[in-house]
């Protein structure tokens, strides 16, 4: 067969070209990801490595901050905010009477800043030591199982008139 009849045997060079070249393209991008995963595995390596030389030296209060539970105080030293959180006319008022009724001293009763709450909130000051343990008293105390005790953000200091606790209704309070 002659090399006039057959367009391939002319081009040779050139295919051996485009091949080497598909080759290396090949091999490069092989390479690029190989290469970025040894390096990802070398930064998770590290990454672990000196999160243990960061906690092999510190203090044991340092690596787990554990909450010491404070007792609840007794109910005549917690003063309460009673807030009406639904709109509805009375429901702080009942509220407060029902809190005075099991001993709660009342400092205030008014409404909340919005009248659009789901739950009743009895929410208590972060950095009272005994807060969360009062609010979860009066929780326990007066069978609010749909309540929720959090800690008390952005409220001012003449808002609070003394209390220790801001109890949000937005249930019924029950007579058990």
């Amino acid at each position: 067969m002659a090399a006039a009849e057959n367009p391939f045997l002319l081009d040779t060079g050139a295919w051996v070209a485009v091949r080497r070249r598909r080759f290396a393209e090949r091999f490069a991008l092989w390479g690029v990801l190989a290469g970025g995963l040894i390096l990802a595995a070398i930064v998770v390596w590290l990454g672990f490595s000196l999160v243990g030389k960061l906690t092999d030296g510190a203090s044991p209060a340092a690596e787990a901050k554990v909450e010491v539970a404070v007792p609840a105080p007794p109910v005549t030293e917690v003063p309460l905010v009673v807030w009406n959180g639904v709109g509805a006319d009375g429901t702080a008022a009942e509220a407060a009477r029902q809190l005075m009724l099991k001993k709660y001293p009342i400092v205030s009763v008014g409404d909340a800043p919005d009248h659009s709450y789901m739950r009743t909130y009895v929410m208590y000051k972060g950095s009272d030591p005994a807060g969360k343990s009062a609010a979860n008293d009066l929780i326990k105390r007066l069978h609010l199982d749909n309540a929720v005790a959090q800690p008390m953000d952005g409220l001012r200091k003449d808002q609070l008139s003394g209390a220790r606790l801001v109890v949000i209704v937005a249930d019924p309070l029950t007579n058990h």
